[in-house]
């Protein structure tokens, strides 16, 4: 018969609640309605309305559909737009629904017709290059989740 010996007790969880030294749960990026981004008329250097700045540099989940600019394969920049006929066949969407977007470094996708979710930090204000206004929404690290 085997005889085993207990040198330590460990505990398997703590129930004091208020530990602040215990893990928490990473905070889910939230889900952005991309209608409320053009939810209203847009004007160049106008002050954008609060419903939207309340997003400015969180991390959100957006969904929406790629207009790939200038390849199909391999695609690391795109604008993401709210419906199809703001694609590649439509018309050129308003600055107010797109967001100028850029994966994370080592991350690529290839062009679809269908929706595309992507998870980043939302940059919001005008973003000039020169004297041309490129893009009010910008997502630099984004990552495909769909």
């Amino acid at each position: 018969m085997p005889i085993y010996i207990v040198i330590g007790v460990f505990p398997l969880f703590s129930c004091s609640g208020g530990d602040s030294s215990s893990p928490v749960a990473p905070k889910e990026p939230e889900k952005l309605p991309f209608l409320e981004l053009g939810s209203f008329p847009y004007e160049e250097r106008m002050v954008l309305p609060d419903e939207v700045m309340r997003w400015k540099d969180r991390e959100v989940v957006v969904t929406g559909f790629m207009n790939p600019m200038n390849q199909t394969r391999d695609i690391g920049q795109f604008l993401l737009v709210k419906d199809r006929a703001s694609c590649c066949f439509g018309k050129l969407p308003q600055m107010n629904h797109f967001i100028d977007m850029t994966l994370r470094e080592g991350e690529v996708i290839h062009y679809t017709k269908e929706p595309v979710t992507i998870k980043g930090t939302l940059q919001i204000g005008e973003i000039w290059e020169e004297d041309w206004l490129v893009a009010v929404y910008r997502m630099e690290d984004g990552v495909v989740v769909r």
